[in-house]
Order: structure tokens, then C-alpha cells, then sequence
């Protein structure tokens, strides 16, 4: 157990029991007497009421007035945490649940869950066990190994140090560097399998701290029946029309990649592209191989 989780299991102790030995906290956290008499001080150089009592009836003690310093954090900052940590609960991590738990007795505030989230798809939980995993090699610094299948189906082994969770248009990503390719890359963390911790650490100077992906964008014109206008609205930003009676004309800057393609022919024939050529000559493509199966 590290310091920081020390720290929280001795306050979260002495909320519930207000006295304890410091032995009986050195068997459980499997420490020295004297290291834990080192994270007493530390507490109280942070402005916690915790102190140590020497004596027959000694021990270590916290204060009556035992909620955190206004000073420290105050109980608007209180609530701001508890609500994050909450919130990133309910994105299916259980690890942080227990952290709630603990916060919950240190600021003497009872929590009350008022977010639900499940990013998970129907019908599978492996991607909120993968989230598990990486964050667990990224708290132990330690590089991760899984099987990678790409948009093309090929399937290749990586090894990969962990840098940020990241979850954009209803998928995960890992961002992280591969020690296969040599170089910051995007994992779909639906498209990982058979993810295991790594005995490689992770060195921080292979991270680029403030990472995002940089994706090129294409500019596509097409016409759709307006009334499934209302559908395009919701699903593509930053678009112009040119609403017509039945049909609208709409414009748009948007990601290049196979997901455009596959989303425009999601409508069907009530969609016809204009520009670019290359796209609509894709689509048209995608459209002949269908009929060879089915006619």
C-alpha cells in the first residue's frame, strides 16, 4: 500500500474508531511503528486533527471536530470531489468506489448516488474490465500486453505504456505509447483482448502529457429526405443546410475514415452523396458488393 493510501485508511480508521494504537495500524498496513507515526505527522502538518498520545490510555487520536479544515478544503471543494469521484464511479470503475466510501466518513457527508453511467455496449462488460486493468498498470506505472485487431481485421501483439483514458464518440480509446511501433498511438479498447500487466515499467519520458489525437478532415456534400434531417442534427456537427421541401442539401467538414461511409450508408437510398467524388464512388462500391451477395 503507498503513502496517499495510507494516509486515507488511517483517517478513515480514526473516523470510525476516534483512537487506535499505532500498532495495531503497523500489523494491518503491514508497516514499521515508527512509519506510521511518520504519516501521523504528516497528516497533522496538512491540517488534520490527528495527533499521538503517549501514556498507558495513549495512542493515536483524532479530534472531536473532525471534519476536514475549511481552510484545507472547504464544503463547496467537499462536494465538488465527492461529486467527481461519484461520477467516476458510475463509469463502472468499482476501484474507486471504496475511495467514496472513505472521503465520505472524512468530510462526514453521506452519499447520495444521483449519476447513473454505463458506456459499456449491450450485451458486453469487457471493455469496463479492460478500463480496470489499464487503470491498474497506470497506478503501478507498469506497461501493459494485448491483442490488437485494426479497422482491417489484421491482428497484431502490443505492448504498451498507458497514458490517458480517453472516451469519444460512444467508444473508449487508449492513448499510450506502443514499445512495438515506436510511437504514441490510439487503441479502441473493444478492439483489445487478452490485456495482462507488463514487467515493464513505464518511463515517463516516452508520454506526451498533454496528448490528443490529430485526426484530418474531409469536406462531404450530400443530400438527404428532410425529414431525417433531424437525425443528421444529432448525430454531426458544424453543418450547413439548405433545407428543401422534401429533400436538404447538407455541408460539412468532418473526420476523415471508414466510419463516414458506413454512417452515410446507414440511410439507405435516402441519402445521395455529391462531393467528394472519391466518397461517392466509395459508397457505390460498398453499394455493387451487397448486390453480388444478395441479387
Amino acid at each position: 500500500m503507498n503513502s496517499l493510501s495510507r494516509l486515507f485508511y488511517i483517517m478513515h480508521y480514526l473516523t470510525m474508531h476516534n483512537k487506535v494504537k499505532a500498532t495495531i495500524l503497523a500489523e494491518q498496513l503491514e508497516v514499521s511503528i515508527r512509519t506510521i507515526y511518520r504519516d501521523v505527522d504528516t497528516l497533522s502538518s496538512l491540517g488534520f486533527p490527528v495527533y499521538a498520545q503517549s501514556g498507558r490510555d495513549g495512542g493515536i487520536r483524532l479530534l472531536d471536530t473532525h471534519q476536514l479544515s475549511a481552510t484545507f478544503v472547504d464544503d463547496d471543494e467537499q462536494d465538488q470531489i465527492m461529486f467527481a469521484l461519484q461520477n467516476l464511479a458510475a463509469t463502472d470503475l468499482k476501484s474507486v468506489t471504496p475511495l467514496v466510501n472513505k472521503l465520505s466518513s472524512l468530510f462526514n457527508k453521506e452519499v447520495e448516488p444521483w449519476i447513473d453511467i454505463d458506456f459499456s455496449t449491450w450485451g458486453r462488460e469487457d471493455e469496463a474490465a479492460a478500463i480496470e486493468h489499464i487503470t491498474k498498470a497506470k497506478n503501478q506505472k507498469k506497461c501493459i500486453i494485448f491483442s490488437y485487431t485494426n479497422g482491417k481485421g489484421r491482428k497484431t501483439t502490443r505492448e504498451v505504456m498507458p497514458n490517458k483514458l480517453i472516451f469519444k464518440q460512444n467508444a473508449w480509446y487508449l492513448a499510450g505509447y506502443c514499445c512495438v511501433r515506436n510511437t504514441t498511438r490510439l487503441f479502441k479498447i473493444r478492439r483489445m483482448t487478452g490485456l495482462i500487466l507488463s514487467e515493464q515499467d513505464i518511463d515517463e519520458a516516452y508520454l506526451t502529457k498533454d496528448y490528443q489525437p490529430k485526426f484530418s478532415k474531409i469536406y462531404i456534400e450530400f443530400k438527404i429526405k428532410t425529414d431525417l434531417l433531424y437525425q443528421v442534427q444529432e448525430d454531426l456537427l458544424d453543418i450547413e443546410i439548405e433545407q428543401g421541401t422534401e429533400v436538404t442539401t447538407v455541408k460539412t467538414w468532418q473526420v476523415e475514415g471508414t466510419w463516414l461511409s458506413s454512417y452515410l450508408l446507414s440511410f439507405g437510398a435516402a441519402v445521395e452523396v455529391v462531393k467528394p467524388l472519391e466518397l461517392k464512388e466509395k459508397i457505390k462500391e460498398e453499394i455493387m458488393k451487397s448486390t453480388q451477395i444478395y441479387f
